[in-house]
Parts: structure tokens; C-alpha cells; sequence
């Protein structure tokens, strides 16, 4: 504040009179005033005239003041001391000092309520469904085991049946009656049988059991699956037989190239950058790419197309 505002405050009790003349050697009009304040002209007047009672509230008035005496660059609180005392004394209040930045948005304000709100529900809602994600993917994971040991489980105990089945045969009929009738004279009977019958049957189902096995060594690995990984990539390749032909990382620009027996299950990442070809036919994952890039599929190939299982 210059000498001349502090002698004007001083040599004034006539707040209104004060603005009056700074507005004047500023050179503004009311209009000015009006138009930067926002701030309707008969109040300006009312202010520069000290028409205590067509002012509004004291509160607002003071506000109004203040914001005047900013507009003006003189002092603020010398201005608003003058108003106090020409109003009634237990009207007079002091207003704190507000924001140097009027057009500031408040925290409190309903749009910054409704923005907090709406952003802490977007992070639930990504909470959710990256949870979501992570357990499918295990889902994916135990089945992939479970189908592993579904094929590897023989199945030779009391509560299944399992692959290699014992058939047991009696020699028993119903009668018109109704009664079952077992007959006890027959070689296979429990009570007549020979030792050396019994060693015979135990004989010919190892012999089964065996020769079952050996077909199914016997299974010449014929299909080829290769995976070059751009960008590298973790990888995992099941066969039919449910063996884990390959469980590793394959480096950037590294490739694979696994024998065995389609369809393959596979389940790798890096899905977008890697491409994965059964029996020379390359497969197309655009629609099986996951949110967070992997892919977990069966394939084979029939003629010359691609199949999913």
C-alpha cells in the first residue's frame, strides 16, 4: 500500500469513500468493478455511498469489501475496521482470510465428493476382477494337474473300477421263484476251486495288464509343436498322455520344437508376441488371448486346420 492509500484510510471514517477514490485513481468505473467482481452494481454503490442499510448481511458485506479493497491493491483490514465500527457492534464480525486463489475448487464441493467416490470404485472394482483373474488362472493350473492324474490313475483298488477290470463269474441262475441259485458243483465256485485254477486266472490278467501296457508304450510320438517366443516367454506342453513334455521360460527370440501325441495342452505367456504352430499349421490365439496376456488352450490339427478342444 502507497503513502497516499495509507493517509486516505487514515484521513477517512467513511469506508465507502475510501473505495470510491482508489476505484478513481485506479481509473476504473463501477462497471469495471462489477464485471471483475461479480458483484451487482447496486451493491457497489451501496458500498461506496456507506448505505449501511441497503447492504446485504455484514458477512457478505465484509466479503464484498475485502474482494474490493484486493481489486484496488490497498489494504484490507484498515478498510474493514472502518466498517465494523459504523455498523451495529454485535453485528460486526472479522472474516478469516480466504484462498489467494478464488476460483480454487473446494474438497467439499458434490463434483470432488462425486470424483473421490467414483475413483475408489473403479479401484474396487479392478481389485475384483484382478482376483478374479488370478484364481481362474489357478483354476486353469489344477486342472491341468487333475486331468494329469486322471490319465495316470490305473484305477486298481476297491473304489474304482479303473482301466484293467477283474471279471468275476458264477454259476448261478433264478429260479420261477424268484430265488437266486448258485450252484457249488462248478469249477468256478469259491469252495472248488483248485489252486492251480486260481494261479491261472492271476496269470492271464498279468498277461492282459502287460500287453495293455506295452501298447501303450508302444505309441510312436507323430506330431510336432513349435513355439517361437518374440519376447520371450514361460511355457508349459502336455500331451494326449497327459506327460509333461515341457515346463520352462523360453528366452527373447528363443523357439521350442516338441515331439509327441496331439492334442496338446498348452498354457503359456507373452501370448500376443508368441507364435505357436502344431504340425507346421500355425495356430491363431487372437480371440483365447487373456486380459494379462496369457493363453491356456488344447489343439490339434485335422488335415490341414487347426481344432480346439
Amino acid at each position: 500500500m502507497s503513502k497516499s492509500d495509507s493517509e486516505l484510510i487514515d484521513n477517512n471514517v467513511d469506508f465507502g469513500s475510501v473505495l470510491a477514490a482508489a476505484r478513481k485513481t485506479k481509473n476504473h468505473t463501477v462497471d469495471d468493478v462489477c464485471k471483475h467482481l461479480k458483484i451487482p452494481g447496486e451493491v457497489i454503490i451501496a458500498i461506496e455511498s456507506n448505505d449501511i442499510e441497503n447492504l446485504p448481511a455484514v458477512t457478505f458485506t465484509q466479503g464484498y469489501i475485502r474482494s474490493y479493497a484486493k481489486f484496488l491493491e490497498i489494504a484490507e483490514e484498515p478498510v474493514l475496521q472502518i466498517y465494523n465500527r459504523a455498523v451495529p457492534h454485535a453485528l460486526a464480525t472479522d472474516l478469516k482470510s480466504r484462498s489467494n486463489l478464488p476460483d480454487e475448487a473446494s474438497s467439499q464441493t458434490p463434483l470432488i465428493k462425486s470424483i473421490t467416490i467414483l475413483l475408489m470404485l473403479a479401484g474396487i472394482a479392478a481389485l475384483i476382477y484382478g482376483g478374479f483373474q488370478y484364481y481362474q488362472e489357478k483354476a486353469d493350473d489344477i486342472e491341468v494337474e487333475f486331468e494329469s492324474k486322471e490319465r495316470s490313475f490305473t484305477g486298481h483298488s476297491l473304489d474304482s473300477a479303473g482301466e484293467h477290470q477283474l471279471t468275476i463269474k458264477q454259476n448261478a441262475r433264478l429260479s420261477n421263484d424268484g430265488e437266486l441259485i448258485v450252484a457249488t458243483n462248478e469249477a468256478v465256485s469259491e469252495s472248488t476251486v483248485s489252486e492251480s485254477t486260481a494261479e491261472s486266472l492271476v496269470e492271464q490278467e498279468i498277461a492282459e495288464m502287460s500287453a495293455q501296457d506295452e501298447a501303450e508304450q508302444s505309441i510312436v510320438a507323430s506330431d510336432v509343436i513349435e513355439i517361437f517366443a518374440e519376447s520371450g516367454s514361460w511355457l508349459q506342453v502336455r500331451d494326449a498322455t497327459g506327460a509333461r513334455l515341457f515346463y520352462n521360460m523360453i528366452s527373447v527370440g528363443g523357439a521350442e520344437r516338441i515331439e509327441g501325441v496331439a492334442p496338446f495342452r498348452v498354457s503359456l505367456g507373452n501370448a500376443d508376441t508368441t507364435r505357436v504352430l502344431v504340425n507346421g499349421i500355425e495356430v491363431d490365439m487372437t480371440a483365447i488371448i487373456r486380459p494379462n496376456n496369457t493363453a491356456i488352450y488344447t489343439v490339434s490339427t485335422d488335415e490341414q486346420r487347426i481344432v480346439f478342444h
